[in-house]
């Protein structure tokens, strides 16, 4: 069974200047040719037969429509874990995950009176509401009671119909919401919510997953052992079509190209080929929404850049300050988190203002490096010399002050991949320059 959705108003294909980029977890750009076509085949659909407005904030959703499988029926289907949360309040089910952790994982025992408490934050704008139901829901079965402080989801600005704020707080005494008066833009929003948790570890949430089995245990463990870490599960895939689907995936490294766009290279063991599962392994770049990181490292490394404006190029700007500024990043395969990766966001967003963002942190942590992000991304040049990056003063002094290593240093011992292709470019662009 699924819950039809309500469409969400559509922008207008952008201009030459303006092209979107979109992505699933920092994805492949789509054209836009195609997702106009794909959207104005929903918009013809939904014309034709128009839904009355409806009391249940769940039915509504993102741009695309988004199946959200039902409960099953039979009370022999419930884990005890879901069982003890449905208990507590119904709208708590999620569908338990098949446990496919490695043996390592799955045997491991943890003693979490030494490990610190959690706050997860969930910023969230036309979310589906039962996704969110479900999210909590495993976090409270999946996570100590002790160590799970509160799940605050941050309201950035949504309308009467999507803000769900009395329904979210009702779920459970651990939920609380914070709304923002104005959209701020996922990376604020974030910002936003750890100034309105105490936690000694701050966890970065989306609203479209399920936390699995024992998924904070082995990140908490590691920022123990290194207080300057930052850690990531890994992402496991939730069906767009089928959301009680959950399927896990390969272990992957992460990294980035001279665009500035987070990609998935491949896996761990083929980078490492000394690496056993389920080792915790070296991220060189982080993929966006995910992460534990403990609030005196969040506070003292500089937070997110708030210069940036609604979401796109944070993830690439923190991988570079954390690894060059003292810290490091890790992905832990014994935590494991689904995430739903969607065809389409259920919100406006504008690329330019995500490209400025990559600007930003290009001028900031690779300046020696422009040459290159100008030839990977020609339209980043022209927005540069129309609009420029901002003020970069504040983020300038921060790179001082903590005394950060060089991009050549990142490149040499954190990501060489990445200067692979330096040489060959810059040839090119000499080239080019010179009409051969």
């Amino acid at each position: 069974a699924t819950s039809q959705l309500v469409l969400h108003r559509r922008r207008a294909p952008p201009s030459d200047t303006e092209k979107d980029r979109t992505w699933a977890m920092r994805s492949p750009r789509l054209s836009w040719a195609a997702a106009a076509a794909a959207s104005a085949a929903v918009v013809m659909l939904a014309a034709a037969s128009r839904p009355e407005p409806v009391e249940e904030p769940s039915m509504l959703s993102s741009m695309l429509q988004v199946k959200v499988s039902s409960q099953p029926t039979l009370r022999a289907e419930l884990d005890p874990a879901v069982e003890a949360v449905v208990k507590l309040n119904p709208k708590l089910w999620f569908q338990m995950p098949k446990d496919e952790r490695h043996e390592t994982c799955v045997n491991k025992s943890y003693d979490t009176s030494k490990l610190p408490g959690l706050a997860v934050i969930v910023p969230y704008l036309h979310e589906n509401l039962t996704l969110m139901e479900r999210l909590v829901g495993s976090l409270l079965a999946n996570t100590p009671d002790h160590l799970l402080e509160e799940i605050l989801f941050v309201d950035d600005a949504n309308d009467f119909n999507t803000s769900y704020a009395g329904h979210l707080r009702a779920l459970h005494p651990k939920v609380k919401v914070h709304r923002n008066a104005e959209r701020q833009g996922l990376t604020k929003a974030k910002v936003t919510g750890t100034e309105h948790t105490t936690a000694p570890v701050i966890v970065f949430m989306e609203p479209h997953c399920i936390a699995n089995r024992q998924w904070s245990e082995p990140l908490l463990e590691r920022l123990v052992e290194d207080p300057k870490r930052v850690v990531v599960p890994v992402i496991d895939k939730l069906l767009e079509a089928d959301t009680n689907k959950y399927e896990y995936l390969f272990d992957p490294w992460g990294g980035f190209g001279w665009d500035l766009q987070f990609r998935w290279p491949g896996r761990i063991e083929a980078r490492n080929h000394t690496w056993k599962r389920p080792e915790p392994f070296p991220m060189p770049a982080l993929s966006g929404g995910i992460l534990a990181i403990r609030r005196e490292w969040w506070e003292e490394s500089g937070r997110y850049d708030t210069g940036m404006g609604e979401w796109g190029g944070e993830n690439i700007e923190m991988s570079l300050r954390i690894w060059r500024c003292g810290g490091s990043i890790e992905a832990v395969p014994c935590s494991r988190i689904g995430h739903m990766f969607r065809k389409a966001r259920p919100y406006e967003f504008h690329g330019e203002v995500s490209r400025i963002n990559d600007l930003r942190l290009a001028k900031v942590w690779m300046p020696e490096y422009m040459d290159l992000v100008y030839a990977a991304d020609p339209l980043a040049k022209k927005i540069m010399e129309r609009t420029g990056a901002g003020d970069l003063s504040e983020r300038l002094g921060l790179r001082d002050r903590l005394q950060c290593k060089s991009m050549d240093w990142y490149i040499d011992n954190i990501y060489p991949e990445l200067r692979a292709d330096i040489a060959k470019t810059r040839q090119d662009l000499a080239l080019a320059k010179a009409g051969l």
